[in-house]
């Protein structure tokens, strides 16, 4: 630990004494403090005075209290110390002061300012004198990021991560709606002794792991195998859409047969899945934190708070023209900051930075002159499950309360009171299957045209209560922190109470969030859904998958419903048909209202005009591989490109 750092450390333990003046200290006490000995205390001070940090008035004799006064102030120093260092290039000694934060706005105004002289598309000298410069995007994020195992990744920026380092045996292409060659270059279907369905894959040649190690078909089926769960790993969540693969085996070293046990329309979908990514045969303990794929960017370097990809010089397709992507963890140049308090939690896709954000007061945009900027409406929503963990006695057995929660989401009034980048309300999982809908279309989902329900507990469709005779009632709501869960919860929770329900909010770590104790103790999750370039594939993990939380908190009867409808989409061949089906289940779930429904985010992508090639994902990231600077914008190309919900 550096000095700034031991300094912070103790102004900010001493603070709660009150510091004007100075105040009494032993140097036990200063040791407790700074968590050292009592000799490296009065190295440290040493230091400090010398550096006219402090004012140092030792005690005379052994247990006596000096006087110590702190004389620099803590944001001005930590502001001076990250300066000085990026000005001599030494980026991880700024960044490690950079995560102590500032103590105030305006501090960590300014230190976001000056970070931006670091984060960007940037053009840099390459380790190597001989090699041109290297073009490098480094960005900073709100929180650390999680496991990359592509069996068992579901939060939309790991997603994003798995679409960087790893190739699936076949890729969708949305604007063609066709699947296309990836790892295998051909497939064909025949039928074998039995008539079962029998497909094999020709795999690419010439393609290696990031490790060197050569791409076979043995990789291809330990991959499928431990979708299945037959590997003897711990389950993945998407197994139960992998079930029809009966046998999955090498041919020889580029040839993949799947058996089936009963026809799966919507085989090439699941192959094509970030799932279903390829990864090497007999992984490592820690490949989880350290992937290795066939992608074009391979990890670099991975630690608690830092992760850098590298393109990938042998990628088996066109590498990559950018040469390096960095993502480095501060959560301190986003807690607090009351100008953009709005989304200072939220899970932004691709780059942010709060200093290039419009003015909402003026209306002036802070992006600086000439750059561009690409707008989309998130392809996924924001949503609330309602967990039937009661049964029959469930408080969501009674309708007025399910319709009081609905009206209360759907009221539009979040998007108004807490603004930032919260969008339109959504009225299907996935925006581009809401057809010619309008996005602000009545809060209420259409009942059945009989007026019936379809089968859950049939009590009155009334509001929950009068003011007069309202009970009062107490719900936990479950979710995990970022997304912006936390602003959303709380004005739930607040939304609620005048109507007599009590909203106990519950944040647990994301890898917690489905575990059976968590489930047994929620009433309603808040959830975000990430959705894929391919729509069948999303609504199949959401609605059509045993192990979702969709499908793991509905009542019994809506359930055996729901498991009897997926039951007719493995056998159904027509793509169009499944999507169908699918879709009544949706609309089954969102009239009962087992499923909430809320609102998309607006997502946004402003860049210098030298960086081309620019377009907003699925999951709401710039896709790296596509990047690229034109040299003719030299003096367009500094700068902090955010790209952000």
């Amino acid at each position: 630990m550096r000095l700034e750092e031991h300094y912070l450390k103790l102004y900010r333990g001493l603070r709660p004494r009150g510091l004007d003046g100075g105040t009494e200290a032993t140097l036990a006490e200063l040791a407790g403090v700074l968590h050292c000995t009592e000799r490296n205390v009065k190295l440290l001070l040493r230091g400090m005075k010398a550096r006219e940090w402090i004012r140092w008035e030792p005690g005379r004799g052994r247990g006596n209290r000096s006087r110590l006064e702190l004389r620099a102030e803590p944001d001005r120093l930590l502001l001076e110390q990250v300066k000085e260092r990026l000005a001599h290039g030494r980026l991880r000694e700024a960044m490690a002061l950079a995560e102590l934060g500032p103590d105030t706005p305006d501090g960590r105004r300014q230190l976001a300012e000056l970070l931006q002289e670091a984060f960007g598309y940037r053009r840099e000298p390459a380790p190597d004198e001989k090699a041109g410069p290297v073009e490098v995007l480094r960005f900073p994020s709100y929180r650390q990021l999680g496991p990359l195992d592509p069996v068992y990744t579901t939060r939309r920026t790991e997603l994003h991560m798995i679409r960087q380092l790893f190739d699936t045996l076949v890729r969708y292409d949305r604007g063609t709606d066709r699947f296309l060659p990836g790892l295998a270059h051909h497939w064909e279907r025949a039928a074998d002794e039995e008539s079962r369905e029998r497909w094999i894959f020709a795999l690419q040649k010439h393609v290696r792991f990031h490790n060197g190690k050569p791409l076979t078909a043995r990789d291809a089926a330990y991959t499928l195998e431990r979708l299945r769960g037959t590997a003897g790993q711990p389950q993945s969540p998407y197994a139960p859409l992998y079930e029809g693969l009966e046998t999955v085996a090498a041919l020889d070293e580029f040839r993949l047969e799947i058996r089936l046990r009963k026809p799966l329309g919507f085989l090439l979908g699941l192959l094509a899945s970030p799932a279903a990514s390829i990864v090497p045969a007999g992984l490592t303990a820690d490949f989880a934190f350290r992937p290795v794929g066939t992608g074009p960017f391979r990890l670099a370097e991975r630690e608690s708070r830092f992760l850098a990809l590298e393109a990938f010089a042998d990628y088996y397709k066109r590498r990559a023209h950018l040469d390096r992507v960095e993502m480095w963890c501060l959560p301190s140049a986003y807690d607090g900051n009351e100008a953009s308090e709005a989304e200072d939690k939220a899970e932004l896709g691709g780059l942010n930075f709060r200093h290039f954000r419009p003015n909402r007061e003026s209306g002036e945009s802070r992006l600086q002159e000439h750059w561009l900027e690409e707008t989309n409406i998130d392809r996924g929503c924001k949503f609330i499950v309602l967990n039937w963990r009661g049964g029959p006695a469930s408080p969501w057995a009674d309708a007025g309360l399910r319709e009081l929660l609905a009206a209360v989401l759907r009221s539009g009034s979040v998007q108004l009171e807490l603004d930032g980048n919260r969008g339109p309300l959504a009225n299907r999982f996935i925006r581009d299957l809401e057809g010619s809908a309008d996005a602000t279309a009545s809060p209420h989902a259409p009942d059945r045209k009989d007026g019936r329900s379809s089968g859950l507990h049939a009590t009155s469709r009334h509001a929950y209560g009068t003011p007069a005779c309202r009970r009062e009632l107490t719900l936990r709501l479950v979710t995990y922190a970022g997304a912006g869960h936390e602003r959303d919860a709380a004005w739930l929770q607040r939304a609620l109470a005048p109507h007599g329900v009590r909203l106990e909010l519950s944040f647990v770590p994301y890898e917690a969030l489905f575990e059976e104790e968590t489930l047994a103790a929620a009433d309603l999750y808040m959830l975000e859904q990430p959705v894929q370039e391919d729509a069948e594939w999303t609504l199949l993990a959401l609605l059509a998958n045993a192990n979702s939380p969709v499908r793991r908190c509905l009542p019994p009867e809506l359930s055996e419903w729901a498991g009897r409808l997926c039951a007719e989409l493995p056998g159904e061949p027509s793509r169009t048909r499944r999507l169908e089906l699918l879709g009544r289940l949706e609309e089954a779930l969102l009239r009962e209202r087992a499923v909430v429904l809320w609102y998309r985010w607006q997502q946004s992508a402003s860049y210098p005009p030298g960086l081309r090639d620019v377009s907003i994902s699925s999951l709401g990231w710039v896709d790296y591989r596509k990047l690229w600077f034109d040299g003719r914008h030299e003096d367009g190309g500094s700068g902090t490109p955010s790209f952000r919900r």
